[in-house]
């Protein structure tokens, strides 16, 4: 590993390992890739930087923060003849909106 970390300091090559614990990688859409204890590598070629990340992960898809009005599971519930847990779902699952609820909802059961 030293001769080997020679030859790449000769070429202006540099790495070194990070002592990392998790990696979180957030994705614009708001997944995200979180790996534990991963093997890093730091590697630094002409002034620029590459992590280069190794292990298992995990997708982690995002949180709804949405809660529906009481009122709106209880029009996709009626409408769709569902329960309300089931309306409210859907309801989350489709942004609030309640024609693409009540849609879902009428095709699954169907």
């Amino acid at each position: 590993m030293r001769d080997l970390r020679k030859a790449l300091r000769g070429m202006n090559i540099d790495f070194q390992e990070i002592d990392a614990e998790t990696v979180l990688i957030k994705l614009r859409d708001g997944r995200s890739y979180v790996f534990k204890n991963p093997s890093v590598i730091l590697t630094r070629v002409q002034g620029q930087e590459t992590f280069q990340i190794v292990g298992n992960y995990e997708i982690e898809l995002p949180k709804s923060s949405y809660s529906p009005p009481d009122e709106d599971v209880k029009l996709v519930a009626s409408q769709a003849g569902v329960s309300e847990e089931e309306a409210r779902k859907a309801l989350i699952d489709k942004n609030g909106d309640l024609a693409e609820a009540i849609n879902y909802l009428l095709q699954k059961g169907g």
